[in-house]
């Protein structure tokens, strides 16, 4: 049953707009559609190989990626596959997604590449940079 939801979480990898990574243990795949959605919302997550997988399927579908440790983390602890993002990770969550509007938009325009967000507003108490990851 827990191979069938990885792999049903596997294949909407394609259909995210962005995966947060925190490049050694953790990404977290979302996708936003203003027209049909209040918020964005996690379509995979994961640590260790299930990470590494995600970024490999994201990378074979052209999804861009953004390392973001605090956030890539805050996101993996306290947001759910399936489920919207928590409403303290708004901020540093629309700023990664202009910047993919943006990148959007560059490739199809040229130009200047955007340059990747930094210093996301993550409220501390959602990262949690001490903890080992699971390795699910």
């Amino acid at each position: 049953q827990r191979a069938a939801a990885r792999r049903r979480m596997m294949a909407d990898v394609p259909k995210a707009d962005v995966i947060v990574n925190n490049p050694t243990h953790y990404s977290v795949a979302l996708q936003y559609d203003e027209n049909k959605m209040s918020a964005p919302k996690v379509v995979a997550k994961g640590a260790g190989l299930v990470a590494l997988r995600i970024r490999e399927i994201g990378a074979e579908n052209n999804v861009p990626t953004l390392e973001a440790p605090p956030l890539a983390r805050a996101l993996y602890r306290h947001a759910e596959i399936g489920q919207q993002i928590p409403g303290q990770l708004y901020a540093a969550v629309a700023e990664v997604l202009a910047w993919v509007w943006q990148l959007k938009r560059w490739r199809l325009a040229g130009g200047q590449r955007p340059v990747q967000p930094t210093h996301l507003p993550v409220p501390e108490a959602l990262d949690f940079i001490n903890e080992k990851p699971t390795h699910e």
